[in-house]
């Protein structure tokens, strides 16, 4: 399998640190001046230790939709690999972003791109969604099942993450992740070749609650945790520290287990949910911290299942990322579970 073509796109709101921190004062008149003083000088901390700058969210009130970044971004990687939207076979659809729970939401992008027999399917494992799916696109071209597949996601989440009710600081530990997610669609479209894919996880279930969205009713399909749901149905819950602290022993024994000489890759691709973390954390297990392509995060923040392919679109448009590179994908996702993917571009 080949990557043929991809593209990102993102909306065109721009929130800095600082808009973050003035919306969520604005939002919270009745909070007593020193509790909210206290609170959102801790969200500054905690943005200046991650290395957090901005991020992209649509600009509702004109009018800016999901729809319109996600089809963008496929008219972009079409145009790129020189195809038109019937001649795509298969597309799925990745990420926590969605609009439907049925359908596949890739049967409305398919309709609206007017691709009429192009077979559709979703999938969804948190930010290791589009590693999920590659591995999923690989395995169909090398069984001859499809010429081609084109992988999108729009990681625009509805108000998913949207809970901006000052508590107290320490209910920081679970809800300041929501302030670094940043919304963007990316398109990547793949095709047979002889080129050899490594595809190797680490997966720790136990901790699937660190990191939740649960959808009303949750209760009757999970036995009791006190992490799930403290901020209602349908809202992001993430305790970031534990799962930085659980990321480092899956991912770095993973790469060690995985890669013998990670000097020999051009570039290292992580999910990046924070820019620091990885600098001191990957070299600790023999990866070069100038081989880690972290920009993603400052720009854009967390977003997602999306990350990866902003990050390689990226480092195309710098001219740093050529073909015959040896590459490697790191993420780590909620779950929880790590992956190295190997690769040449």
């Amino acid at each position: 399998m080949k990557i043929a073509a991809i593209s990102y796109r993102v909306p065109s709101r721009r929130m800095t640190n600082d808009d973050m921190i003035a919306m969520v004062d604005r939002l919270n008149p009745e909070v007593p001046g020193l509790r909210k003083a206290l609170y959102l000088r801790a969200v500054e901390k905690l943005y200046s230790r991650l290395g957090a700058s901005a991020r992209h969210v649509r600009d509702v009130e004109a009018g800016e939709k999901a729809l319109d970044t996600i089809l963008a971004a496929m008219d972009d990687a079409l145009a790129r690999a020189g195809m038109a939207p019937d001649d795509i076979d298969l597309l799925i659809y990745c990420g926590v972003g969605r609009g439907f729970l049925e359908p596949a939401n890739s049967y409305f992008f398919a309709r609206a791109r007017g691709m009429k027999t192009t077979n559709c399917f979703d999938v969804t494992d948190a930010c290791m969604s589009w590693v999920r799916a590659m591995q999923i696109a690989h395995l169909l071209l090398r069984e001859g099942a499809f010429r081609n597949v084109m992988i999108i996601n729009g990681e625009f989440h509805l108000g998913l993450h949207d809970k901006w009710d000052i508590g107290t600081v320490e209910s920081l530990s679970y809800m300041f992740p929501m302030f670094t997610i940043g919304e963007a669609a990316t398109a990547t479209i793949v095709l047979p070749s002889e080129q050899q894919w490594q595809f190797d996880y680490a997966s720790h279930p136990d901790l699937a609650d660190l990191c939740t969205i649960p959808l009303p009713g949750y209760r009757e399909f999970v036995s009791g945790t006190n992490r799930i749901g403290l901020n209602g149905d349908h809202t992001f819950v993430s305790f970031g520290r534990e799962l930085f602290d659980m990321a480092e022993q899956l991912i770095g024994p993973l790469v060690q287990e995985t890669i013998s000489n990670p000097t020999t890759k051009r570039w290292f691709f992580p999910h990046t949910p924070s820019k620091t973390h990885y600098e001191v954390l990957m070299p600790k297990y023999g990866v070069p911290s100038e081989r880690l392509f972290l920009e993603v995060f400052p720009q854009f923040g967390n977003v997602v299942s999306a990350s990866i392919p902003i990050g390689i679109s990226m480092a195309l448009e710098q001219g740093v990322l050529e073909r015959g590179d040896d590459i490697a994908f790191v993420p780590v996702s909620a779950g929880m579970v790590a992956s190295v993917v190997q690769t040449v571009f």
